[in-house]
């Protein structure tokens, strides 16, 4: 007799594309392609208000606004192809998003793997600083009870520090004495903290030079 049990860890969906409603944040359209901003100025460090309204505005244009305030995690299922339309989705907005940001900001974010939590670093870090707090009702969530694992602290932890060490190893030379500091520090600071004190030592040293005049110079 021929066994026609099928296996339990087994998916009908490894071979199948998964085609989301057109109205689903998990629906990408033919013209979403990588790359792509969607914002006129990139962020550079300045003007975060007016750079966050016009993001909020344009991926909500696109039905991808849940992707950035958590509304859309990413399934819990052993179907596949679902599986893979969130990756893919959420990779498309990764790139939307630091392709809208200057080139130093994006590095800083760069290993991040959700939209959700590169937009979490920008409000923590741009948006107390710049007092934009107008619209962060719609865009924060609950987001307490998604983890029950009793480990996750200190899995939390691990990766946090994994990422401040990732960020500072991409720095160039001029940071070597301030990022010398941040690896000695105990505990070691958050990476928000970290961006704040090279933030506060890049300005310190624009505020410190002041070119001398040669006197022939002043003469001639």
């Amino acid at each position: 007799m021929v066994n026609t049990e099928i296996p339990v860890n087994a998916s009908f969906s490894d071979n199948f594309t998964y085609i989301p409603n057109p109205a689903s944040p998990l629906f990408l359209h033919s013209s979403d392609i990588p790359g792509m901003c969607l914002v006129i100025t990139p962020f550079s460090g300045s003007g975060y208000g007016g750079w966050r309204r016009s993001m909020i505005v344009s991926l909500s244009a696109k039905s991808k606004i849940k992707f950035v305030d958590g509304s859309c995690p990413r399934p819990i299922t052993t179907d596949v192809s679902k599986l893979r339309q969130w990756d893919k989705c959420n990779n498309m907005v990764i790139s939307w998003l630091t392709i809208s940001l200057s080139p130093t900001i994006a590095k800083s974010v760069q290993y991040f793997e959700t939209t959700e939590s590169i937009w979490n670093q920008l409000e923590h870090r741009s948006g107390a600083v710049n007092g934009t707090k107008d619209e962060l009702g719609t865009m924060r969530k609950n987001h307490g009870n998604r983890f029950m694992c009793a480990a996750r602290d200190g899995i939390q932890k691990d990766k946090e520090e994994d990422k401040l060490h990732q960020y500072l190893m991409g720095l160039n030379e001029i940071y070597v004495g301030v990022r010398s500091n941040l690896h000695m520090m105990q505990p070691p600071p958050t990476l928000d903290s970290a961006y704040n004190i090279l933030l506060h030592d890049e300005n310190q040293r624009q505020v410190q030079y002041t070119p001398q005049l040669v006197p022939e110079s002043i003469s001639f």
